[in-house]
């Protein structure tokens, strides 16, 4: 299949996807509001889960505003990304003639990305910082010998540019780490002010994953957030200040998780924040359906549709349903290549996401069956009910969240989104947006009940040592306090919920004891749902499964029901015929949470 499509997945430079001829899908008419907008006086903080675009958008400003520092009024680069290259982008129209007259090209840009920013200790993020600064400032060293700055302030640009460089593997030692700190939180400030006196045009400010420090430093060997935090507060405030100086034209800002306002961006200078409900900039961001359509079209895949929307689908930014960008063109540029190729997991495969299974576990030792119900529904696909919760320090999986912070984390992060009828406001409905997600989910809950988990592996031994006993008693006991622990990949409401969930627990203890452990055996006239044989014990248990009605009955109903239909389809006639001298007859009913166990004793009697 050719198409003449060239994909460069995991490009997020905009001037080499468009010189390289990747494809690429325009987002240039988002300038026209970003700049000419009723909001063109506030410095917007973009909010989205990873891998749906942010590096790549803010490249695309940043390449669209910067001056041609050598050669100030030469906007050949810009022409060449923009409007030259057949693309056709919707900057290039007439319509946005007055942008491109007022701001293509016309901006010095200080550009940062935190993206990368992580250390087992403090000093080593921070050298990392450091580090990116001494580019930055490398980019910039033509303005140490510019007339035009006074020479103190060329002197202190070259000690900040040496100090870089040369310490940046030295911060281990106080005084320097204490150094580099300072220079952290004044770098952007002292370039901007030069930047400002050589041109005589105020400054840009794009900051690239601001809280990725905040994140790692939570989950460092040795948590160093309050240090982290201070400083991310000290770039903020000297760049973004209420009072701002003269040099400062525009920031923008991206993150996957908004800080509340009072823990970073103190004291800045009127600052909105663009989550995934507020306009106008719901498209910005992922692929809209209309921008997914006309990818298909061009690769020559609407026959995939189906698949896709399944699989790659289902995000809500305000009335928008959007794609995941990062999935869905791995996935384009794979089944060109192999059309017989089926979806599968590409976003959720660039994260450990080892929240899911950190916060699970964490309710289940808790005992917190209202989390656990809450999880389960997501796996039905059912809506849930939260309040967002607005964090003032980046959230710790290990302090024991409440659902519904986890969950507001889960939105940002993008293993959520908004229920299609959700209202936006502090209480709304959220989902498992598509399969690719709820793969995620399964496969985290799949090891959780698994022999890995030692906790859960001995209860399970137990459960079949009891049955295999006969023990009817305890064996209910035991069910009824795992099943407040358990989360299915299957639908609650199904018979298959409890069906697997009790295959899951004795097949896997069944292994290691050497027992046999069959589902829907022909035996009699039917098929049980379970039979455990153990050739060294002589003995083998018959076990019928019911779903009962939720009421004060449902469970011994389901469960005498269970006990008669061993009878009545004569369950125990192909173990007899063995000569299995002990078979045990066990009737199982559930409802919700609960179930109750009627044994008919040994049936080979």
């Amino acid at each position: 299949m050719t198409s003449g499509i060239v994909f460069k997945n995991g490009c997020e430079n905009f001037a080499d996807l468009i010189e390289r001829h990747g494809y690429y899908v325009d987002k240039t008419s988002y300038l026209k509001e970003l700049f000419l907008g009723l909001g063109d006086d506030t410095n917007p903080l973009f909010i989205r889960p990873r891998r749906f675009g942010k590096t790549l958008n803010l490249s695309m400003i940043k390449e669209f505003c910067e001056i041609n520092y050598h050669h100030p009024g030469d906007k050949t680069r810009q022409q060449k990304l923009f409007l030259d290259n057949g693309r056709r982008l919707a900057v290039a129209s007439d319509e946005f003639s007055k942008l491109r007259d007022k701001f293509m090209g016309e901006f010095p840009v200080i550009s940062l990305s935190f993206k990368g920013i992580e250390g087992n200790y403090f000093h080593q993020a921070v050298a990392q910082i450091i580090f990116k600064i001494a580019q930055l400032y490398d980019k910039f060293a033509f303005l140490a010998e510019s007339s035009k700055q006074t020479d103190v302030i060329k002197e202190q640009f070259k000690a900040v540019a040496d100090f870089c460089v040369l310490q940046q593997n030295c911060l281990f030692e106080p005084e320097k780490l204490d150094k580099a700190v300072s220079i952290c939180g004044t770098f952007i400030p002292q370039l901007a002010l030069m930047l400002f006196k050589e041109y005589g045009k105020q400054v840009i400010v794009i900051i690239d994953e601001y809280d990725v420090p905040l994140q790692k430093a939570v989950v460092a060997k040795e948590p160093y957030y309050e240090d982290m935090l201070q400083l991310i507060k000290q770039i903020s405030i000297n760049t973004f200040k209420q009072e701002p100086d003269p040099w400062l034209y525009k920031g923008i800002i991206s993150g996957c998780l908004k800080i509340a306002h009072q823990s970073v961006f103190t004291d800045a200078n009127n600052f909105s924040v663009f989550d995934m409900d507020k306009e106008p900039y719901t498209g910005f961001f992922g692929f809209t359906r209309e921008e997914t359509t006309k990818l298909l079209n061009d690769c020559r895949l609407e026959d995939k549709r189906q698949d896709i929307d399944k699989w790659y689908d289902g995000y809500r930014f305000g009335k928008r349903h959007i794609y995941c960008p990062w999935s869905l063109l791995n996935y384009c540029r794979n089944v060109m290549q192999d059309p017989a190729l089926k979806p599968e997991p590409y976003w959720v495969n660039t994260s450990g996401n080892d929240l899911i299974t950190l916060y699970t576990k964490d309710s289940i030792t808790a005992n917190n069956y209202a989390n656990i119900e809450n999880l389960q529904k997501l796996m039905n696909g059912e809506d849930v009910e939260i309040e967002l919760d607005e964090f003032t320090t980046y959230p710790n999986i290990k302090n024991h969240l409440s659902f519904d912070a986890f969950m507001t984390m889960m939105l940002h992060t993008g293993y959520v989104t908004l229920s299609d009828d959700s209202p936006c406001g502090r209480k709304v409905k959220i989902r498992i947006p598509n399969l690719e997600i709820f793969e995620c989910f399964k496969e985290k809950f799949e090891a959780i009940y698994s022999a890995d988990n030692h906790e859960w592996f001995n209860k399970a031994l137990k459960l079949l040592d009891l049955l295999m006993t006969n023990r009817t008693d305890e064996a209910q006991q035991l069910i009824n306090n795992l099943l407040l622990q358990f989360i299915s990949i299957r639908n609650s409401s199904s018979e298959l919920y409890y069906h697997g969930f009790l295959l899951g627990l004795l097949g896997m203890a069944a292994t290691s004891r050497n027992i046999e452990c069959k589902e829907e055996t022909e035996s009699g006239s039917g098929y049980p749902d379970l039979v455990l044989k153990s050739i060294r014990d002589k003995t083998a248990v018959i076990i019928e499964l019911k779903k009962g009605a939720n009421t004060f009955s449902g469970c011994h109903d389901a469960a005498l029901a269970a006990v008669r239909q061993i009878q009545d389809k004569h369950y125990s006639r192909a173990l007899i015929n063995e000569k299995c001298p002990t078979i045990y007859g066990i009737g199982i009913g559930f409802s919700g949470k609960n179930c109750e166990i009627i044994s008919l004793g040994d049936l080979s009697k």
